[in-house]
């Protein structure tokens, strides 16, 4: 009986401890999402063939590489803070790597793949955005890729907002030319 009874309480141990760690994250999530900072970053385009899976657009962000300062050393996967600042267009820009949390202002929590010269030879520490989908209706995913790539240029101009509290980034919204791309798929819908 008594092992019984110890089994039982360990199972119920594991099983809130499981929730509390889904619910961290979701909760963090949701805070970023409803009280972060909003910051606009561009996308590149991806392999159109291999751009939509399911109801999920593919994205590739442009920004990739905070600048490194001197001495500072990283492995790859190793959990490294990017301060964000904003340039002349409105679209975020990294600030230095840092292995210390910033005091103040917005910054993000990032992978490290390492750091490298980048092609003028300045230290870059390569990171990895933590997002990478785009979710919608897969009836929509396909138009959106037209509308992505069906540019006078062979591409429209794409970015993303990513609101962000504490570190954790939460994507918002996908924009073709500053509109949503809900709104610009309905406004094209005649094949504009």
């Amino acid at each position: 009986m008594k092992a019984r009874r110890l089994r039982f309480l360990l199972f119920v141990v594991v099983a809130v401890a499981q929730l509390a760690v889904a619910g961290g994250a979701i909760i963090r999530s949701e805070l970023a999402l409803r009280t972060g900072e909003v910051f606009r970053f561009r996308i590149q385009p991806v392999d159109p063939v291999d751009a939509f899976r399911g109801r999920y657009v593919a994205i590739r962000f442009a920004l990739d590489r905070a600048p490194a300062p001197e001495g500072l050393e990283l492995r790859h996967n190793q959990w490294v803070f990017v301060p964000l600042q904003v340039d002349s267009d409105g679209l975020a820009v990294f600030g230095p790597a840092t292995l210390d949390r910033p005091a103040s202002g917005a910054y993000l929590r990032l992978r490290s793949g390492g750091v490298y010269p980048d092609e003028e030879g300045q230290r870059r520490a390569w990171v990895t955005m933590p997002f990478n989908r785009y979710y919608m209706d897969e009836n929509l995913a396909p138009e959106a890729e037209r509308a992505v790539w069906g540019g006078p240029r062979g591409q429209r101009e794409a970015v993303v907002t990513v609101r962000v509290r504490n570190g954790v980034g939460v994507l918002e919204e996908l924009y073709i030319d500053d509109v949503p791309i809900h709104r610009w798929l309905e406004d094209h819908a005649d094949g504009e």
